[in-house]
């Protein structure tokens, strides 16, 4: 099997200022799943928005039950960290992320100006990130449909409503390589896939360090105006991200506050093995039609 090395470049702050100069690590490369095929020709997506998605005050979230179970808080399962609902209803949905958002809104590092930074990134084109399917026979149903995720270089132009435009033409960045997902299909109009694995170097406050998301998903559907929105979901390590935290210049007392609200809601073990030292996270999206030069 053939792996190529991911590296989203030029972007900006994630936590305190979310988002990535890249995705620095490798990942299987994206040209079979299966059955499915990456095509010559596949349909290119490039994201537009990039957000949190957190849970609103009734305990509704969109994301994945990642762990396959549901968890309720001081229970044996989860680590003990209460899981949410979906909008429509299922149970067992990991976003302890949301759990974070009062403390980080009590510094600097709100939620609001860390998705702020992020979509300036966007708007100027220093953070392109693609989606590429191919196989994609029907989009109602498709049981294999073969996907990988990228980044495009360009300055995009944007709409009356400041959102990149549908139907842009970008370069594909020729330096990296592209993170392949698995178990890709089509169903009731929506995109499925797992084996999402991304290191995402960020900065929280005035760290620099690599925000590693693991055994993710992404989930996205086509609206009738012909924008995609959806979801994407994994694990980051707590216990990495406070141990880079520490050497770095970040105030003493705002490491640990993030410190302590990192440990409380892991929910998940770290790839170490360390128990609950990992916490998930969801992101939403928005993305539109794009190509590729050449392509």
């Amino acid at each position: 099997m053939r792996y190529d090395c991911f590296v989203l470049r030029d972007a900006v702050p994630l936590i305190s200022a979310l988002v990535a100069l890249g995705v620095l690590g490798c990942a299987p490369a994206a040209q079979e799943a299966g059955t499915c095929t990456l095509t010559d020709m596949p349909e290119v997506l490039v994201l537009r928005t990039l957000s949190f998605a957190l849970a609103d005050a009734n305990g509704v979230s969109e994301g994945f039950d990642l762990d396959g179970v549901t968890s309720t808080d001081g229970g044996e399962s989860g680590c003990g960290v209460a899981d949410f609902t979906s909008p429509d209803g299922a149970p067992g949905i990991d976003n302890a992320f949301s759990r974070l958002e009062p403390a980080l809104n009590s510094t600097e590092a709100k939620i609001s100006v860390i998705e702020g930074l992020v979509q300036s990134a966007i708007d100027s084109g220093e953070l392109l990130l693609t989606v590429e399917l191919g196989g994609v026979d029907d989009w109602q149903t498709d049981e294999c449909v073969a996907g990988q995720i990228g980044q495009a270089v360009g300055t995009p132009m944007l709409g009356t409503d400041g959102l990149l435009l549908d139907g842009q033409t970008f370069d594909r960045d020729e330096d990296i390589g592209v993170v392949g997902l698995s178990e890709g299909s089509v169903s009731s109009g929506v995109f499925v896939a797992s084996g999402l694995s991304l290191d995402l170097p960020v900065q929280i406050l005035n760290a620099s360090l690599v925000f590693p998301l693991r055994d993710g998903k992404v989930r996205l559907e086509q609206g009738e105006d012909e924008v995609y929105r959806g979801v994407l979901a994994g694990r980051v390590s707590a216990a990495y991200v406070l141990a880079v935290a520490k050497t770095q210049a970040v105030d003493p007392a705002v490491a640990e506050l993030l410190g302590v609200v990192l440990t409380a809601n892991g929910d998940f073990d770290d790839e170490d093995g360390t128990w609950c030292g990992a916490i998930s996270v969801v992101l939403k999206f928005e993305a539109v039609g794009a190509y590729f030069y050449g392509d």
